[in-house]
């Protein structure tokens, strides 16, 4: 009986130093014995904010390279904006209609974007009456 209590100890206790020097042995596999390295910081680049953006619609008064004259009617009544151009349009003529985007800096407008507007035409497809054709008359059953 004193011999089956010790071999019972004894497993235990084998079991136990294997069970410590494994947990020793993988906790060892994870660390590195140089100093971990910093890699360097992104800065954050952050983009200057937007001025906001206006668009109206109007016919073109004047236009020439650096200037265009726009004029608009708002709830009846008409007005007219002169914006500064950076760079001349030779596709929009006076009396054309156009969509201006623009900001405002320094009580100048000036034109971001000008783009003509062209009219839709809204064609509604009619579908034409079919002819009703009048069902063949049925002849009388034959008597046999």
């Amino acid at each position: 009986m004193r011999g089956l209590l010790r071999m019972k100890h004894l497993i235990v206790l084998v079991a136990c130093f294997v069970f410590i020097f494994s947990a020793c042995a993988f906790a060892a596999d994870g660390t590195s014995i140089s100093p971990a390295k910093a890699e360097p910081s992104k800065a954050v680049t952050s983009k200057p904010p937007k001025e906001p953006g206006v668009s109206i619609t109007g016919v073109v008064k004047e236009i020439s390279d650096t200037m265009i004259m726009v004029e608009r009617t708002v709830k009846g009544n008409t007005e007219t904006i002169k914006f500064v151009l950076y760079k001349p349009i030779e596709q929009i003529n006076a009396g054309d209609k156009v969509m201006v985007r623009y900001i405002k800096r320094d009580d100048k407008h000036i034109a971001t974007m000008v783009t003509p507007v062209i009219a839709k035409r809204i064609i509604k497809k009619t579908s034409p009456l079919k002819e009703i054709k009048p069902l063949p008359a049925e002849a009388p059953p034959s008597p046999k």
